[in-house]
Parts: C-alpha cells; sequence; structure tokens
C-alpha cells in the first residue's frame, strides 16, 4: 500500500501511476514494469528494457483470460466454436483497435523511421504487453477483472463478433467454385518478427495475383489474403 501511494503521490511517474489506473482500475506496485510496457525494442535494444517479454506474457495471458470467459459464457458450445469466437477477439485487428482506443501507442516510445511495416500493430502490441505487466504487478484475477471490465464489456462486442461471418478463405473458395476458377496460396515470405515466425501469403486466382495477407501463422495469414482478395475483388456480399 505504501508503494502505491507513492508511485501515484511522490513518484516523478506519479503521471503514468495515474494514466495506469485510469486504464486498468489498478493502482500500480512495480512501476518500472509500466515503463517498460512504453518502451520498444526499436528504441531499447536490451531485453531488459524492452516490452518484448512482456508482450510474450500478456499474449498468453489474455488467451488464457478470453478462453476462460468463452467457455462458461457458453457452456453449452463445442470447442470449435469457442475457438473461433476466440479468434475473432484476440486478432491483430481486434488488439490493434483496442490499443488505439485505449492511447497506447501515444505513450509509446519508439523509432518512427524504423517502423514502416509493423507501426500498424504497435497499438496491439503494447496492449498485450500492458496485460503482461499487470498480471505480474497485480495477478491474474486482477488482470482478468481489467480484461473482462474493460475489454470484454467495454471496448469489444463479444455478442455481434459471434454473428460476425470472419471466415474469409470458406467465403473466397465459395466464389471460386461459382465461377470455375482455380485458387492457390503461396508463401510469398517467411520472416522472424519479434522473435517468431511470421508469414506472408499471396493469394492467386487463376495464376493471377490478387492480394497478401500476414500473420504469426499461416493459417491467420490465408485467412487475411482471403479477406483481402474479398475487398479486392469487390465481394464484400458473398456468403457460403
Amino acid at each position: 500500500m505504501i508503494r502505491k501511494f507513492y508511485n501515484q503521490f511522490l513518484s516523478k511517474d506519479k503521471e503514468l501511476a495515474a494514466y495506469v489506473k485510469a486504464i486498468t482500475g489498478i493502482a500500480p506496485a512495480k512501476l518500472k514494469l509500466y515503463r517498460q510496457v512504453f518502451q520498444h525494442r526499436s528504441k531499447f535494444g536490451e531485453p531488459k528494457d524492452n516490452n518484448e517479454r512482456l508482450e510474450l506474457l500478456g499474449d498468453a495471458i489474455l488467451d488464457a483470460i478470453v478462453c476462460d470467459y468463452l467457455y462458461k459464457k457458453y457452456p453449452y458450445k463445442e470447442e470449435g466454436f469457442i475457438t473461433e469466437l476466440r479468434s475473432k477477439i484476440v486478432n491483430r485487428k481486434s488488439l490493434n483497435e483496442v490499443g488505439d482506443r485505449l492511447g497506447l501507442v501515444e505513450k509509446l516510445s519508439y523509432h518512427r523511421k524504423s517502423m514502416t511495416d509493423v507501426s500498424r500493430d504497435l497499438g496491439g502490441n503494447t496492449f498485450e504487453a500492458l496485460i503482461g505487466a499487470v498480471y505480474i504487478d497485480a495477478g491474474f484475477e486482477a488482470t482478468s477483472k481489467f480484461v473482462l471490465k474493460r475489454v470484454l464489456q467495454g471496448l469489444i462486442d463479444v455478442d455481434e463478433l459471434e454473428q460476425t461471418n470472419s471466415d474469409y478463405k470458406s467465403r473466397i473458395f465459395h466464389y471460386i467454385q461459382k465461377e470455375g476458377k482455380s485458387i492457390d496460396f503461396k508463401v510469398a515470405e517467411e520472416k522472424l518478427r519479434n522473435r517468431r515466425a511470421y508469414f506472408v501469403i499471396q493469394l492467386e486466382i487463376s495464376g493471377k495475383a490478387i492480394a497478401s495477407g500476414e500473420g504469426y501463422s499461416k493459417k491467420t495469414a490465408e485467412q487475411n489474403a482471403a479477406m483481402n482478395a474479398i475487398k479486392a475483388l469487390g465481394l464484400d456480399g458473398v456468403t457460403e
């Protein structure tokens, strides 16, 4: 309690402490963790200084919280339903929107000139790092309350996502079958990002490149490529 009081009213980082409490509802005890949340590897090279490790931890904690929430919310749904809905909630687009709406990137310290291809993911990555910091600082239960109250009941409409058809591959395959054309997903690039495998997939229809997609798994990258192809072809209304 003394540490939390000091951080909020006497610390040189009291503005950061107030910001974290406003977002999470938690008075931070370990301010060093939260400073690290907003230190990107493009500017802070050492693992002990940047937010990559917190991001990795936060990704796992968020996944567990969301899975637990959906398991309890839908007691009679099968595994496939929960897996698909979880992926809609924790996908990069959703997390980036959450991070942006919380204003996390505005606090992030990074080299803008070196962030050409990953800047769009900064919001989601920083949000995951924040979850990692909250988990270490306050524990799983407090982190879960933060995610449930501020995110799943505030920034993301789970019921709306349940009704959203995000299986873009099925939709593009449906179109291809009707048109009598062929489709192919090719790995255009495979690289390391945040020390994890990262894929760029190119979608071709009858040998012609239509769109590409990216992700930390081939499945995610293929879904993103299919989504971009649907937009490029003007097929947003296509359903199975």
